[in-house]
């Protein structure tokens, strides 16, 4: 498997790209397409990868660095190629020597209990306090997720910094 940078709106992979994070992600949990553009090659912390499997487009990354943390926005892989074990491989790739915070839906359906169990065997854990998604698109509007980590610390208070970061930079950025 090959991950090629999405480094600006020029890239040939940004229909792929679109057309399965709409399909992926329900509106609440994703950003206006047309500012996610503006924020690519842009961004120094975002980063946008596609993943080629035979020079075939089969999924996404959409990631955030923050000093020795990684926040995964987006991950996505294309509905023919689940179940292959290339969204296994990419968190693997992403979890050498990261430490990683990404947000899932809480366990009330089917496909969340399939999610966190993926992201589970990995050797993500489920964080034991709630947090609020801040909407892409109203400030006053958010919704609880469940915040997953490969961090042995479960408490709280070690977890503020990221979040705060994360809030502030990925939920309440705002391009010109």
């Amino acid at each position: 498997m090959q991950y090629v940078a999405i480094e600006n709106n020029e890239s040939p992979y940004l229909s792929f790209v679109e057309e399965l994070y709409h399909a992926a992600f329900p509106m609440e949990e994703r950003r206006n397409w047309e500012q996610l553009l503006k924020m690519i090659g842009t961004v120094p912390e975002m980063s946008m990868q596609v993943f080629l499997e035979e020079e075939k487009a089969i999924g996404f990354v959409t990631s955030w660095k923050f000093d020795d943390w990684c926040f995964i926005e987006h991950l996505a892989i294309d509905p023919v190629n689940r179940g292959k074990k290339f969204g296994e491989r990419v968190m693997k790739d992403f979890m050498v020597n990261r430490k990683l915070l990404l947000e899932v839906e809480p366990p009330a359906s089917v496909d969340a209990v399939r999610r966190i169990g993926f992201y589970e065997r990995l050797g993500l854990v489920c964080l034991p306090f709630d947090y609020l998604h801040p909407s892409y698109h109203d400030s006053h509007v958010s919704h609880s997720l469940v915040l997953m980590t490969n961090v042995p610390e479960r408490e709280e208070l070690y977890f503020n910094e990221i979040i705060r970061r994360v809030k502030k930079q990925v939920y309440l950025y705002h391009p010109l």
